[in-house]
């Protein structure tokens, strides 16, 4: 039995234990040092991401600050011709103007987030908010272009006679009935997407922006 023993401690101590020590401890260091990397590497792609989404979110406040600054102007051409609307329906036979209204949005970076597949980037908040937005932006896209294309062809047949558009009791012909329905569609749909922008949109995308600062 002692003999074993002897034999085991001889076997031991001939065991390059410095050797082993040493080459553990190298590669301690260098696992270490990869993991440390990796730690490094996420942080960065962390960072940078966080960087382009508060870009991204200063990109749509300033887009939708120029769209609500626009509906803005645009609600006073608006009530311009409400009170024209009102005129008419006093009985007052007024000329009805060629429309000067402006749809300039055409919401680039909102664009490009859904075309691109980059909804992620957006805070399920102000997706609501755009998702919300999109069709009144649309409507009202082509609301006014109906609007200002018939109020153009209007003012030739007005000129011509300017009673073409009355009846008999000073009320407007059922075939232009369209000028106050479109008048009240647009403003609603205008004021509809200031609430939107201005009370949703801009107020989440601050609030996301900062808690990413």
């Amino acid at each position: 039995m002692a003999s074993i023993f002897q034999k085991v401690s001889e076997v031991l101590g001939k065991f390059p234990w410095r050797a082993v020590s040493r080459y553990f401890g190298e590669f301690a260091i260098v696992f270490v040092g990869i993991y440390l990397a990796f730690l490094l590497t996420d942080y960065q792609e962390e960072l940078r991401e966080r960087k382009v989404r508060v870009k991204f979110y200063e990109n749509l406040i300033r887009e939708f600050d120029s769209l609500a600054g626009h509906l803005e102007l645009e609600e006073q051409k608006l009530l311009k011709h409400l009170a024209i609307v009102e005129e008419i329906e006093k009985g007052n036979r007024v000329i009805i103007p060629v429309s000067d209204l402006i749809f300039a949005f055409r919401g680039g970076i909102v664009n490009a987030a859904f075309e691109g597949g980059n909804l992620e980037a957006i805070d399920s908040r102000i997706l609501g908010a755009i998702v919300t937005g999109r069709p009144a932006l649309e409507t009202l896209d082509r609301s006014i272009e109906m609007f200002n294309q018939l109020t153009t062809e209007l003012l030739p047949i007005q000129m011509a006679d300017e009673n073409c558009c009355y009846d008999e009791e000073g009320k407007l012909v059922p075939h232009l009935e369209w000028y106050a329905r479109l008048t009240r569609q647009i403003y609603e749909l205008n004021r509809l997407l200031q609430i939107i922008v201005r009370e949703r949109a801009i107020p989440d995308l601050e609030q996301s922006k900062q808690a990413l600062e």
